[in-house]
């Protein structure tokens, strides 16, 4: 009910409410001293709009799954698509070298102005950038996403991440985001996307409270009517996109937002694609 709720606000009345139920918790940081990671202010809790838990542990978290799954060296460039406040951003920033490049687009203007004061103010090689797309979960108006260009040339970075960004795109994106993707990452590169992956186990064991019930246009959908809201897809359909997109090779490291049984890595599924 909270979330259905949550959904029918428009997108800046969803972070309003957000700051709102946050104030406390954020004057007390302001108050006491805002925290800080690598000398880097961290966004306060009314701040951020995407996703739950602590927004720096998720950054770290993920982190050591970069290194660890995607092989992510420090001397990498480094593309972040959906960078939002840098919750993948900041946690790298003591890992990739000064002469790496790191750079990061996102649709929600004020995000990338964060970043660019708090991040690239303290690291140059860090840079982000505003692109006015369509999401109704996060944006009042825009451009169509599945006729973007991602804004860097051919084979310019050696690694690609996107965490909960194709969670909350259509299939219509997620194609044209996969090709993009594959377009702008080097020979020997890879990237690491986050997905709500449905396969017979996952489809069987969904949560009541977080499941996808609403299929339209192939994905599956938690909300009948927010196109941007939390979105699932099957695991054959993925898997041929990805390799019509160029990628080679796909590896899944299933997630436990299902109860599905067997091992899981984190919260989403993860796709390492090479």
């Amino acid at each position: 009910m909270f979330r259905r709720a949550y959904y029918w606000l428009p997108p800046t009345g969803r972070r309003w409410v957000r700051r709102l139920v946050f104030l406390p918790f954020d004057l007390w940081h302001l108050a006491t001293g805002r925290p800080q990671y690598h000398g880097i202010d961290l966004p306060l809790r009314g701040e951020v709009f995407t996703g739950g838990g602590d927004f720096l542990e998720n950054g770290l978290i993920h982190k050591k799954l970069f290194i660890q799954l995607g092989g992510l060296l420090p001397e990498h460039d480094v593309l972040d698509i959906g960078s939002g406040l840098g919750r993948m951003a900041i946690p790298l920033t003591d890992y990739l070298l000064p002469s790496s490049q790191f750079r990061g687009f996102d649709i929600v203007p004020h995000a990338v102005k964060q970043c660019q004061d708090r991040i690239s103010r303290v690291c140059p090689n860090f840079q982000f950038s505003h692109v006015p797309l369509r999401n109704d979960l996060y944006t009042d108006g825009g451009e169509n996403a599945a006729l973007f260009s991602f804004p860097y040339g051919d084979a310019q970075f050696d690694f690609a991440l996107a965490t909960s960004v194709f969670t909350h795109i259509g299939p219509d994106v997620v194609i044209r985001y996969l090709q993009e993707s594959r377009r702008v990452i080097r020979k020997g590169g890879s990237a690491y996307f986050t997905f709500f992956i449905l396969d017979e186990d996952s489809a069987a064991n969904q949560r009541r409270d977080f499941s996808f019930k609403h299929p339209r246009h192939g994905a599956f959908y938690m909300d009948a009517d927010v196109d941007g809201a939390n979105v699932a897809y099957p695991w054959q359909w993925l898997q041929a996109q990805a390799n019509d997109a160029g990628w080679s090779e796909i590896n899944w490291h299933k997630g436990n937002w299902s109860d599905r049984p067997g091992e899981t890595v984190d919260y989403q599924d993860i796709l390492i694609l090479s």
